[in-house]
């Protein structure tokens, strides 16, 4: 398997620190373009046997860090507490757009032409970038199919009287509980979500992809208890189509059993990659929706 560390960057300047993963063959494959959750990172967990994986199942895996999640050059660690405080839901949109097009092109990009099926992208995320890879997709000519891990039906998770104390200090914080840090939110994230709206809409993206064609798998834990089963079943209900699928998963929460630093694969995120590896394979290896014009 080929496995390169590489840099992006995005249309700010901002540097995307990406990994790519697939198994040479000198013919063309899909890519998946994985996008990590709130306080998450590329290198999380399972994230990276999970891409090891999917790459050795016929795919192109490309994760990345967004240039705001708080990880620097220290892959492991949060560090730059202060750029977490000011990253933007919007931003990762714009972030996540920019990878796609530095994919397609070519940018930066270490893949060779001939092993890459520009027709064929899928996005996947865990979370907020399960959330986010459906806007992307809702928006984005490229992408062919979404599989959504435990995603949030809405960004604005915040009480009134959060906000108010929000909008009066000009920042929120929250806890990371793995590390014990304190971890402020500035209040451009809340006036990016008053701005935005109807790009942030994630039910409104979901009901798109389905005049889009575009297949969708949500697969979420019965006990998740950060983002309840409701919030993948209502988004499910809004994509309701002949190319959408929603997958519980029982006795299981958020993160599948899993944790970081990692410590093996649990039978609840065995069956995520069956799951993850059927539907990717329908849809973008035997190309079983008609594609876009």
């Amino acid at each position: 398997m080929k496995h390169e560390r590489f840099e992006l960057y995005s249309r700010e300047g901002e540097i995307l620190r990406a990994d790519l993963r697939y198994v040479p063959s000198g013919s063309p494959k899909p890519a998946i373009v994985f996008l990590h959750g709130f306080k998450g990172f590329k290198d999380w967990g399972p994230f990276p046997t999970m891409l090891e994986e999917l790459a050795k199942a016929g795919f192109i895996t490309l994760g990345f860090n967004f240039s705001h999640n708080g990880i620097g050059e220290d892959l492991m660690t949060f560090t730059e507490l202060e750029r977490f405080a000011r990253n933007t839901f919007t931003r990762e949109l714009d972030e996540t757009d920019d990878v796609l097009h530095a994919l397609v092109l070519s940018e930066k990009v270490p893949l060779p032409a001939e092993e890459f099926d520009r027709d064929a992208i899928g996005l996947m995320g865990h979370s907020r970038g399960a959330s986010l890879a459906i806007l992307v997709a809702s928006q984005s000519s490229l992408v062919r199919a979404v599989v959504g891990l435990s995603p949030v039906s809405d960004f604005n998770r915040f009480s009134e009287r959060q906000i108010e104390l929000w909008k009066q200090d000009g920042h929120l914080a929250v806890q990371n509980q793995r590390t014990n840090q304190e971890m402020r939110l500035n209040v451009s994230l809340l006036e990016d979500l008053e701005l935005n709206g109807e790009r942030l809409d994630i039910l409104s993206a979901a009901r798109k992809l389905v005049r889009q064609e575009k297949p969708l798998l949500l697969i979420t834990g019965e006990q998740d208890l950060t983002t309840r089963p409701e919030e993948a079943e209502a988004i499910a209900t809004a994509a309701d189509g002949p190319f959408t699928e929603l997958r519980l998963i029982p006795n299981t929460g958020h993160t599948f059993g899993t944790e970081h630093p990692f410590k093996g694969i649990t039978p609840a995120f065995r069956r995520v990659l069956r799951l993850t590896e059927g539907f990717l394979e329908q849809y973008l290896i035997h190309d079983q929706i008609p594609r876009q014009p």
